[in-house]
């Protein structure tokens, strides 16, 4: 990717909490709704930005990125949401960067038969590098990923560290907030049977799971648009769905996070930054 073109760059997510925090920066904001989408465009530090909210599971994201690539030609795509986390080292408010996005229930060797060609869909190395540097400027303390544990031989399973205290406003309070560089597991379930997510981490080396990045990702890499995921950590994955939607302020704060670090490393794509 060249920074030095980089002129439009758009953020996709799949729920509106997860884009507030974004619209909310745009100046000059504008709104448009088309085809499903709910859209903001605006400029953030310099830079032309939409964002939209493209709804839950793997066919409305490759739809919304379809549209974001064929309406505003963006030179990055983002996605931005919250997940839950399989690496004991991710706990609630903390942030996963997407190395690899990868189907979970998909016959992937037939899938890449077709373009892009490929069986599991990486983020683009700049993007990756500025989201790294993003994170890290904005305080986040690196962790190692589940496939550095299992490489190390120091994987001792998906029991996660105690959740942060979450006073008003969802700050969190007396604890590092870390950040990992990995791989994300795409599927259309929220699954929580342990052996499902056992295998998650058998097969993809999986840091936790979502519902979108993975066609979003396809979609990008077919159109040779460069994507990046980044996703803040809103619940372990084995809680229960209903359990998550009675924790709003861990979903706020995760969506919050990645927010903050996707429009900062928006700020360092900025060729005039």
């Amino acid at each position: 990717m060249d920074r030095k073109q980089i002129s439009t760059v758009t953020i996709q997510c799949a729920l509106d909490r997860e884009a507030a925090p974004i619209r909310a920066a745009l100046e000059g904001r504008q709104e448009l709704a088309l085809l499903g989408n709910h859209v903001w465009t605006g400029t953030y530090a310099g830079m032309n930005l939409a964002v939209c909210v493209g709804g839950m599971g793997v066919a409305n994201s490759a739809s919304c990125a379809q549209f974001l690539i064929d309406r505003f030609n963006p030179q990055a795509v983002i996605f931005s949401g919250i997940a839950g986390s399989i690496n004991p080292n991710l706990a609630i408010g903390d942030l996963l960067i997407g190395a690899e996005q990868h189907y979970a229930e998909t016959n992937t060797a037939i899938i890449a038969e077709c373009p892009p060609y490929l069986e599991y869909f990486p983020a683009d190395s700049d993007l990756l590098q500025a989201a790294t540097s993003a994170a890290e400027a904005l305080g986040y303390q690196r962790a190692e990923s589940v496939g550095d544990l299992v490489a190390s031989g120091r994987w001792r399973g998906r029991d996660a560290r105690p959740a942060p205290i979450v006073e008003p406003g969802g700050e969190r309070s007396g604890q590092e907030t870390h950040f990992v560089v990995g791989n994300i597991s795409t599927s259309d379930r929220f699954n929580t049977a342990p052996e499902v997510l056992d295998e998650l981490v058998t097969r993809f080396r999986a840091d936790g799971e979502a519902m979108e990045e993975a066609s979003a990702a396809q979609v990008c890499g077919k159109c040779a648009v460069p994507f990046l995921c980044v996703r803040g950590i809103s619940n372990p994955c084995g809680q229960a769905y209903d359990d998550l939607n009675s924790h709003e302020a861990d979903m706020d704060m995760a969506a919050d996070a990645a927010a903050r670090v996707a429009l900062k490393t928006v700020s360092l794509l900025n060729p005039q930054g």
